[in-house]
This record gives structure tokens, C-alpha cells and sequence, in this order.
């Protein structure tokens, strides 16, 4: 687990959005009629309202979380357990995006005004929801997770707290999970070592622990990994057929993404633009295709014209490297790299 693979996990999250940008919400045909395939950078032509390079809310949320972790982890004696100080960290973090807000969905838009408001962290996530925000600013937690040494059910109790800030909805936090462990699993596997069946195979179990213990009943997220196991290697539009779209449901665009990486994990910038060019939440689809491909290549693996047209890039990069400084502060005891088996019991 290199340095240069856990920054790519974190800006491969912002590469993604931008992207993905100025085709969200499109289909797959007018992606190719308006924008002939997203090639490179580009504005949105339609909303005219970001330029090429810029990103949307997953990049904001993704590095608001990533400030707030570091400025805990710097406090805590206790990196693997979630107290009150990391949730109003979380609070101000988020409430501080405000003015500056970038096509913020409901979910995200609703929470955070609650949490504005001054209603409790505990009861702010939006519960009714099952949409994939908590899953697009998963990175920062997979890497929590690959660095600090926790059991599965240490985790789940931490992602569920840091997530349900937003939401609550126990289909949106299990994909939140599922990316977590899936940038936590690509981060601790050497790149010469990972075997993507191996990889889907584990991603499964863990959604489905997740989902018996959050109680989703819908069982969604891991209906659909099963559904998509023996199709990995289908064109990405018969995939995005079998998760019944790519909207911002996370049972329909999260597995899609992770399908996405899985069906071709060595080649960075065609699986990139192979998933966002589908259509659909192009932006949250290119941001968790990215921050997997990043975990796996390295933030030096991108184009150099994608790094270098990047919104804000030195900053993100600073702020992501400050994360890291923090996470390799965690005193040893706590910050041996478990074994993946044990890792899912």
C-alpha cells in the first residue's frame, strides 16, 4: 500500500466527478450525440454552470470528510472507535459547504440543513432515501479502514456513524460500506497479487453482513452483485441493463461502478470512460470508478493533463497528503495491516 495508490484513491475521486461532469443525468445516447463520449475535461454545455476540470458535490463532501478525519486523527487516542468530537467535526465540516453548494441532491441537501438547524447528528441522516451519496465519498474511510486495524464489526460501527451523519437509509450505507471495503481491499492487495473474482467474491460477503446488520431487508446491493457475477466481462451497457440503470439509487449505480472496475481493473483510463460514457449519475459514477482505479494505479497512473486540469488540484493534493501524514501517526499498535480473511469475519 503505497502512498501514491492512497492518494490516488482520493483524487481519483475527484478526477471521476469531473469527468463525469457535464454529462450527468444524461443518457447513454446523448452522451454520444452532445458530447460525442467523454474523452477528456469538458464543460456542461447544457447547465453552463461548471468549466472543464471542475467537480461537483461528491468532490466536496469527499474532502470535507477527509479534512474532518484529519483534524480528528490528529486529536484521538482512539483512531478505530467514533466519538461525539469526530461527528461535530463531521457537523461543521459539512454545514460549511453551504454557501458554496454544487448540485447537492436531496439527500445530502436535506441532512445538512437539519444539521444547520441544530437537530442532533443522530437523527439528521436522511432516512427515506436510498441514494448513493454516502457510497461517492467512501474513499477517505477505505482508507481508514486499510490503515487502522479493526475487526468487521469495529468498521461497520464506525461507517455507519460517519455516514448516517447523511444518511440513514440502510440501502445508501450499505453501499457506502461496500466502497469502502472495496478501496480498503484494491489498497492492501499488491497490484500483482489481485484477482478480481477473488475481489467480487469478498466485496459480496461483506455487503451481506452489512445488510443483516443494518437490518435491510431489500437485501438490494448484494441482489445485485449476485445478479452481475457471471457477467463482469459483458459490454458496459448490458451491465447497466442488469442494475436496472444508472440513476442515483445506490443499489443501481454503485454495483454498476464496482462492476465497472472489477470487468477490467488494468486499464485506468478506458474502464474510466468506459462507466461514465454509459450515462446516468455519470459524475458519482466516475467518482467511485476513479477512487478504485486510483487505489489501484497511483495518482501518478492518471494522464498528466487529468492531473494537471484538475479544479483546485495542489490543494486537494495537500489536503490529501495531510490525511495520510495522519493516518501513518496512528500508533503502530493500532495500525498493522490485519489479514483480509480476518478482516471480514
Amino acid at each position: 500500500m503505497t502512498e501514491d495508490r492512497m492518494l490516488g484513491a482520493l483524487l481519483g475521486t475527484a478526477v471521476g466527478d469531473a469527468l463525469g461532469m457535464p454529462v450527468e443525468g444524461l443518457s447513454h445516447t446523448n452522451v454520444r450525440t452532445y458530447y460525442r463520449g467523454i474523452k477528456q475535461y469538458e464543460p456542461d454545455r447544457h447547465r453552463r454552470d461548471l468549466a472543464a476540470g471542475q467537480w461537483t458535490d461528491d468532490t466536496q463532501f469527499t474532502f470535507a470528510l477527509t479534512e474532518a478525519l484529519t483534524e480528528w486523527l490528529h486529536a484521538t487516542d482512539h483512531p478505530a472507535h467514533f466519538d461525539r468530537t469526530l461527528a461535530e467535526q463531521l457537523t461543521v465540516a459539512y454545514v460549511a459547504l453551504r454557501p458554496r453548494a454544487r448540485r447537492w441532491g436531496p439527500t445530502s441537501r436535506t441532512a445538512i440543513e437539519r444539521l444547520a438547524q441544530g437537530i442532533p447528528w443522530t437523527k439528521a441522516g436522511d432516512a427515506t432515501h436510498p441514494s448513493n451519496g454516502a457510497a461517492m465519498r467512501a474513499a477517505p474511510l477505505g482508507l481508514w479502514w486499510a490503515t487502522v486495524a479493526v475487526s468487521f464489526d469495529q468498521a461497520l460501527t464506525f461507517l455507519q456513524a460517519v455516514l448516517g451523519l447523511t444518511h440513514r437509509h440502510p440501502t445508501a450505507l450499505v453501499a457506502g460500506i461496500g466502497q469502502a471495503f472495496a478501496v480498503a481491499e484494491v489498497l492492501r492487495t499488491p497490484p500483482e497479487a489481485f484477482a478480481p473474482m477473488v475481489f467480487w467474491q469478498r466485496l459480496l460477503k461483506v455487503v451481506q453482513q452489512a445488510e443483516a446488520a443494518l437490518g435491510d431487508a431489500s437485501a438490494a446491493c448484494s441482489r445485485r452483485l449476485q445478479l452481475l457475477s457471471d457477467h463482469l466481462h459483458d459490454f458496459p451497457l448490458d451491465l447497466q441493463d442488469l442494475c436496472h440503470g444508472t440513476s442515483a439509487r445506490a443499489d443501481e449505480s454503485w454495483p454498476f461502478a464496482v462492476a465497472m472496475f472489477a470487468r477490467n481493473p488494468d486499464l485506468l483510463e478506458a474502464t474510466l470512460l468506459s462507466a461514465i460514457n454509459v450515462g446516468g449519475d455519470a459524475d458519482t459514477i466516475g467518482a467511485m470508478v476513479g477512487a478504485l482505479l486510483g487505489a489501484r494505479h497511483g495518482w501518478h497512473a492518471f494522464p498528466e493533463a487529468w492531473r494537471r486540469e484538475l479544479e483546485a488540484a495542489d490543494h486537494l493534493e495537500a489536503t490529501a497528503r495531510a490525511f495520510l501524514q495522519a493516518l501513518h501517526a496512528v500508533p503502530l499498535s493500532q495500525n498493522a495491516l490485519p489479514d483480509p480473511e480476518q478482516n471480514v469475519e
